[in-house]
């Protein structure tokens, strides 16, 4: 009977060691590819939650100043709150489709708004954004392209919105220049960066507005997926 030389111990040892090494490897990417979107969502819905909250604040002490509602929760008083304004906003829609001059009171009240000073400006360009987010066609968004952002080697998705104007060219010195609005994830509603580039500093993407909008709002696991299904 043979004994096994200290040679191959090692070697079948060092296998082994590989071998559970790279079970457990696996087992952690497995984990974490399941728990990524649930704690993304939970992270968004808590960002949701406290800044609906927040919103809520001023309805909810109005309520509490002018309604016998001292001894109830904060909570309750919110979604009490929360139940209000979706009612007026419910109503001002049934208004505004139902009523007279229907297409006339949306203009109305944005020529008031838009009137406002120092709230106007703001007014607008919220009421502009809120159109481009919620358009289901995304005819705002022409492409979606890569530029370097906010430093060299770092690429950020953007989306094509329009081209400058002469002055704007005419200021940085480049003849072919497009607008690029890059969003900030994962709610893009929120805000982003408007760039003004050189074309050649802009990047094409085999990528549709819906997959690119999509990236951004799951912080780029949908974009992580599609891959992994293309490869499989």
């Amino acid at each position: 009977m043979s004994v096994p030389d200290a040679d191959d111990i090692a070697h079948v040892a060092a296998a082994e060691r590989r071998e559970i090494q790279r079970d457990l490897r696996q087992t952690m990417l497995s984990g974490v590819a399941l728990t990524i979107p649930f704690f993304i969502t939970l992270l968004v819905l808590s960002w949701v939650l406290d800044f609906l909250s927040n919103a809520l604040a001023p309805v909810a002490n109005l309520l509490v100043a002018v309604a016998p509602i001292d001894g109830m929760s904060q909570m309750l008083v919110e979604v009490i709150a929360g139940v209000v304004v979706l009612t007026v906003i419910f109503f001002v829609g049934l208004a505004a489709q139902r009523g007279p001059n229907n297409l006339g009171i949306g203009r109305r009240v944005d020529a008031i708004m838009e009137d406002i000073p120092g709230i106007g400006s703001i007014y607008t360009s919220v009421d502009r954004m809120s159109d481009v987010m919620l358009e289901s066609d995304t005819e705002s968004f022409q492409e979606v392209k890569l530029v370097e952002f906010p430093r060299e080697e770092s690429y950020a998705i953007g989306f094509l919105t329009s081209n400058p104007p002469e002055s704007v060219r005419d200021a940085a010195g480049h003849e072919e220049m497009v607008t690029v609005f890059v969003p900030m994830a994962p709610n893009p509603v929120m805000g982003g960066h408007l760039l003004n580039l050189p074309e050649d500093r802009v990047s094409d993407v085999d990528m549709s507005v819906e997959e690119g909008m999509q990236a951004i709002m799951t912080t780029g696991v949908a974009v992580g997926e599609s891959a992994q299904e293309e490869a499989a």
